[in-house]
């Protein structure tokens, strides 16, 4: 009976702990049991708690948490990682196939990177140098005051050019400190003939500018005006091509037809000439033409430009009013009208008033500026419009019996860096005009050379006559010998 009881009694205790959290179906109803998950106060439902995650591995694993390691597990991480078996050496192998090695990107093989050219850029100035010669007449003492003006002009030296005995003259020097009160950072300095400061008005010069010496009627014929000026600009380019042979020499001085070849002629003789930095002015006659087109054709003179070739005065200079405007041009009595106010202004001028001889002085003072500041822009790499100019040409670009004519011309920091060919659609009176220009041009070059030619052979006469009467003329007194000559007498 004895084992009897304790089984009955064994299943009754397990019944009742089992009873407590199993489910009873009746009537319908279900009953579920709670467990107390922690002491918090709180009941919850072991259904509504959920499981916890590994942070090592978030997927449930149940053989990670049964599985437990053998002898053998341990043998083969003592293995792997380098240990001995039971105390024996042994050479750790493996097998290359399948050991997992890193993969090299190899870089890509770019092209070398291009080179850029740096573009040659000249080094900028902070202005110019002018030296204008014959800056003692009225032209040049209005060419100086709007020069004066120019940001592009740091130093302004004016020379003058009459022969006085008393030194300096007082008008330019009171023209200079006039020209001191004004407000732009432009020094003026004045330099005499009478003083020799030649020399020392050219020093380290970038432009010069060569006007008239002296008040010369333009009703005077072009021989007496050339062989006035000539031996003046003569004496010019020698001191050029001494003190500042690289300067850019604008010729201004009456007749410039003969000037700039007696210029070049001078230069060549030194070594120092260079045809890039020789020009003839045409500022004035090209100014009034282009003035006189606007004011025939009512609209501002900005948008008109009349280009002048050929010469520059008298029957050389040839206006071109058929290239005044785009799709228009003048018939040929208007042309030839204005082609003759163009060549007489200055004389009309000078009628004009009968106590001045040369009236047209503001006029050509601003062409002359104008100029002076065209280049000096240029100088210091600057883009400027093509202009009119006098210039030695290039037999191999137009074909002319005169070596210099009046063309457009280009101008950069080197000078002119090109010359401009000739239109070729000429109107039948400017074709007519050219023709008896071109000979007008050749014989002012022809009397220049001969005036040149003349000049060197005279100097050579008088400095062999120098060298012959050199030994005879002697400078040293022999008092001595003088007192016996007389004693003797």
């Amino acid at each position: 009976m004895f084992p009897t009881n304790v089984v009955s009694k064994a299943i009754n205790l397990w019944e009742s702990v089992l009873g407590s959290s199993k489910v009873l179906m009746s009537n319908g109803l279900s009953y579920r049991g709670y467990a107390k998950k922690r002491d918090d106060g709180c009941r919850r439902a072991c259904a509504d708690i959920p499981p916890e995650r590994d942070p090592v591995c978030p997927i449930p694993c149940d053989r990670r948490g049964t599985k437990k390691e053998g002898i053998l597990h341990r043998i083969k991480l003592r293995l792997i990682d380098g240990g001995t078996n039971f105390g024996t050496p042994f050479r750790y192998l493996q097998d290359d196939k399948y050991v997992c090695k890193e993969i090299e990107v190899p870089e890509p093989k770019a092209l070398p990177a291009p080179v850029e050219e740096k573009p040659c850029i000249q080094e900028t100035r902070s202005g110019v140098q002018v030296a204008v010669l014959g800056a003692d007449t009225s032209i040049g003492q209005y060419v100086s005051l709007l020069l004066k003006q120019c940001p592009c002009i740091k130093k302004l030296r004016l020379y003058e050019a009459r022969d006085t005995s008393t030194g300096c003259s007082r008008e330019l020097c009171q023209v200079v400190h006039d020209l001191q009160h004004i407000d732009t950072n432009c020094l003026v300095q004045a330099y005499s003939c009478a003083c020799h400061d030649l020399d020392r008005c050219l020093q380290n010069s970038d432009i010069v500018l060569m006007l008239e010496s002296g008040y010369l009627s333009m009703d005077m014929p072009m021989e007496t005006r050339f062989n006035y000026q000539a031996p003046i600009v003569k004496k010019y380019a020698d001191a050029i091509a001494k003190e500042c042979p690289n300067a850019f020499i604008l010729v201004c001085a009456s007749p410039i037809d003969c000037m700039v070849p007696l210029i070049a002629e001078t230069l060549k003789e030194t070594g120092w000439y260079n045809p890039r930095k020789l020009l003839g002015s045409l500022a004035v006659p090209e100014m009034r033409a282009s003035t006189l087109a606007a004011r025939a054709l009512s609209l501002e003179p900005c948008y008109v430009n009349v280009p002048c070739v050929g010469g520059t005065e008298g029957d050389a200079l040839v206006p071109l009013f058929s290239k005044a405007l785009e799709y228009f041009e003048f018939s040929e009595q208007n042309a030839e009208m204005m082609t003759n106010t163009v060549r007489c202004a200055p004389e009309a001028v000078a009628k004009s008033d009968c106590n001045c001889v040369r009236s047209a002085e503001l006029s050509e003072a601003h062409a002359l500026a104008g100029l002076v500041t065209k280049v000096a822009w240029a100088l210091l790499c600057r883009d400027v419009p093509q202009m009119s100019g006098f210039v030695e040409t290039d037999p191999c670009q137009i074909i002319s019996p005169a070596r210099f004519l009046g063309v457009n011309v280009l101008l950069n920091n080197h000078g002119i860096c090109k010359i401009v060919d000739l239109p070729g659609n000429f109107s039948p009176l400017e074709l007519h005009l050219m023709d008896y220009a071109v000979m007008n041009l050749k014989y002012n070059e022809d009397l220049a050379m001969n005036w040149y030619c003349d000049y060197m052979h005279a100097e050579c006469q008088l400095g062999m006559m120098g060298t012959k009467t050199q030994f005879f003329d002697t400078k040293t007194k022999y008092p001595r010998v003088l007192e016996c000559i007389k004693d003797m007498a």
